[in-house]
């Protein structure tokens, strides 16, 4: 059987405007919406933990999406996270957390589109009828990438980049630079780095498109296009870590060459 929540939370994304603040009737309650939370079709993992009671609650109308996240984490009955600012001012709410899974940062729909702003300024802007419980489709946020290698300063803009992945020698990273070179990177033995492994001058102009793919066990086919109007293929021997040209195609193009895709 379900478990049952507590539903009379309200959470806000805002601080409670100060008693200074001129909005008439300081005692006026602020008014509420009616939501339903209902998960995402597309979440197959933990859906268990994650799925609840689709009884409308009420919440604040000016609230956004980190209050919401935090309303659901609530009836989740999992640690709700502070505000900047607010850990030593809520010390009984923090014991209150201990011990419960970490907050997840959800992500909402609005009438299936994702919600950006104030709730009640997203409903009515998708012109739905406040009288009824609004229906919140949520679902695990993405979080943003962590950076975990990079390369030295290159002299000039790189413009394009591709990745491939060669059992023997491991990841090679090839970019495209607008000084024409072609540069080959492999993670390095120092932490977070990248290290460059090769370089070549292949174009005359700034490289717009640059393509690879494994060309047998040991070798890397690289297309570069480029500004000058030509389009031009280098083998990268993945032993010896070197890049050498393969062929120049011209002559077929009378403008800049954007994309190009080896498969």
């Amino acid at each position: 059987p379900q478990q049952k929540l507590n539903w009379s939370v309200i959470m806000m994304d805002e601080d409670p405007p100060s008693p200074t603040d001129d909005h008439g009737d300081d005692d006026s309650p602020e008014t509420k919406i009616r939501v339903s939370f209902i998960l995402a079709a597309g979440v197959r993992k933990d859906r268990d933990t994650l799925e609840l009671p689709t009884d409308p609650i009420a919440v604040p109308a000016s609230i956004r999406k980190k209050g919401l996240s935090a309303v659901v984490n609530h009836l989740l009955d999992r640690a709700v996270e502070q505000k900047d600012g607010e850990s030593d001012s809520n010390d009984d709410d923090d014991d209150d957390d201990e011990g419960k899974l970490p907050a997840i940062p959800f992500d909402f729909l609005l009438n299936d589109k994702l919600l950006r702003m104030g709730l009640e300024s997203a409903a009515r802007k998708e012109g739905l009828s406040l009288e009824h419980a609004l229906e919140l489709h949520y679902f695990p946020a993405r979080l943003p990438p962590k950076m975990e290698s990079e390369s030295e300063a290159l002299p000039d803009w790189i413009s394009t980049m591709d990745y491939t992945f060669n059992a023997s020698s491991g990841d090679i990273l090839f970019t495209g630079g607008c000084d024409g070179m072609i540069r080959a990177f492999s993670p390095g033995s120092v932490k977070n780095k990248f290290q460059q492994m090769n370089a070549i001058a292949a174009h005359t102009g700034p490289i717009k498109c640059l393509s690879s793919t494994l060309d047998g066990d040991q070798r890397v086919l690289v297309a570069t296009g480029s500004m000058d109007q030509t389009l031009v293929t280098h083998t990268y021997d993945c032993d010896g870590n070197s890049l050498s040209l393969h062929a120049v195609y011209s002559g077929g193009h009378s403008n800049s060459i954007s994309s190009v895709t080896l498969s």
